[in-house]
């Protein structure tokens, strides 16, 4: 087992390494893509070809961003390019298994993953959003775009961060603007230098955490650190097993508390994961558990660490702020942004090899930190929903057209989209009716 392991360990660092470490040395492999994607598409595989593009601008690599904006506008520029490379990937979606159910019913993304926050009348638009990247194209699939164009407003929230993709400049050619929430300044300069009907707003996911699960108590924070993070590999529990573990040196054994659930490993391997670099009888384990109790841990901990070098917008970190619980974040997280929610009130950024420093100076500082307050104040629904809608009803009254009713607040639960005040889905009742005609089953 314990050769089976470091096997495991050696391919996830030879992988890393290649994705995200020695970024400014990799254009050689930037151009090799360029030569690549070319002969796919003189082959006719244009599909695969601006799948090699996105996967290439999300790496970061030297060259990278240069490479996703030329194919972004090859492909995009063009609408019968564009057409094309959509309806084929439309056609190549693959049904998950928490998805498979809106291949059969896909009204049952109405009210959740498709949520209306505004409603549409004879004098104003309405404002849908559609939440997580896998569904943008599934609208496009099951929906007649255009036509609820006609009616409303759709602002995509994206899921990963990296938006050179398919799911997201399916709408560069749209009827009327689509505005696209970016909270990274790659992706946002992307989007800008595109110049398409996709609009960026500087908001993302992690904005719309639901403040009212996640107050303060007043437990004692006998926890030192907390880990909320998936049974997955980008998740990086092993390199962080690494890097806490020289808190032995100062003769320190911190109680760890894990919380997740299984993706692409399990429980049992992040076990063998923390008895590998010895820290196993640190850690206590929760899986699969409420946001209830995921919300009564993180009022017991001082730490809240968050360690994968890539993924989307991360919430747990904001959910434990809510909680007051100080966030550290892996330094070079993504493309190396130093975000300004990360600060003197909040917490700190850390490396592989100071990550044990940077706990042991919280543990012995959490309570001069004050992350709840900054959150409620700069990061929460609340003051999400009020960008969003000071952007789109600037825009809409510029365009010549009413705006007398603002936007709900809507909140992000795990699998889907709610309302913060649960009692305003009664007044979209029609709408969620009229967008269940504009299902191209239903249409005849």
């Amino acid at each position: 087992m314990k050769i089976k392991l470091k096997i495991i360990l050696f391919k996830q660092k030879v992988i890393e390494s290649i994705k995200y470490d020695y970024n400014w040395c990799k254009f050689p492999l930037v151009l090799f893509a360029y030569i690549l994607i070319y002969a796919y598409i003189f082959s006719g595989n244009k599909l695969k070809a601006f799948n090699i593009s996105s996967v290439i601008y999300r790496t970061g690599w030297c060259g990278s961003y240069g490479l996703g904006l030329h194919f972004a506008r090859y492909f995009f520029y063009n609408k019968e390019r564009a057409n094309t490379l959509t309806v084929a990937a439309i056609d190549n979606i693959q049904p998950l298994s928490n998805t498979a159910q809106f291949f059969d019913y896909p009204e049952n993304m109405l009210d959740g993953i498709i949520t209306v926050l505004k409603s549409a009348n004879k004098d104003e638009k309405g404002v849908l959003i559609l939440n997580y990247s896998y569904y943008f194209l599934m609208f496009h699939k099951y929906f007649n775009v255009e036509r609820i164009l006609e009616n409303y407003i759709v602002v995509l929230e994206p899921s990963w961060a990296g938006f050179c993709e398919i799911s997201i400049l399916s709408y560069a050619n749209v009827s009327s603007d689509v505005y696209l929430m970016c909270y990274e300044k790659r992706d946002l300069n992307f989007i800008n230098e595109l110049n398409t009907k996709i609009k960026p707003i500087e908001i993302g996911p992690s904005w719309f955490v639901n403040h009212k699960n996640f107050q303060v108590s007043s437990s004692e924070r006998d926890i030192d650190i907390i880990m909320v993070a998936a049974w997955a590999k980008f998740k990086r529990h092993g390199a962080f097993f690494k890097a806490i573990s020289k808190l032995k040196n100062n003769g320190i054994s911190p109680r760890i508390v894990l919380v997740g659930y299984p993706v692409d490993t399990d429980k049992e391997t992040i076990l063998q994961l923390a008895d590998h670099y010895g820290v196993s009888d640190w850690l206590t384990i929760y899986e699969s558990i409420t946001h209830k109790e995921v919300a009564a841990l993180l009022n017991r901990s001082k730490v809240n660490v968050l360690w994968s070098k890539f993924e989307g917008n991360n919430r747990a970190i904001i959910e434990g702020m809510f909680c007051n619980t100080v966030v550290i974040m892996r330094k070079g997280h993504n493309y190396g942004e130093h975000y300004d929610f990360i600060n003197e009130k909040t917490g700190m950024f850390a490396g592989e090899s100071d990550l044990a420093d940077s706990v042991l100076k919280v543990l012995n500082s959490y309570g001069s930190f004050s992350p709840r307050k900054y959150v409620l104040d700069k990061r929460s629904c609340i003051a999400a929903t009020e960008i969003l809608n000071k952007v789109i009803s600037n825009d809409e009254r510029l365009s010549g057209r009413e705006w007398i009713n603002d936007l709900v607040v809507k909140v992000n639960e795990l699998h889907n989209m709610d309302y913060l005040d649960l009692t305003v889905r009664e007044k979209f009742k029609q709408d969620y009716a009229y967008l269940l005609e504009l299902l191209k089953k239903n249409e005849g």
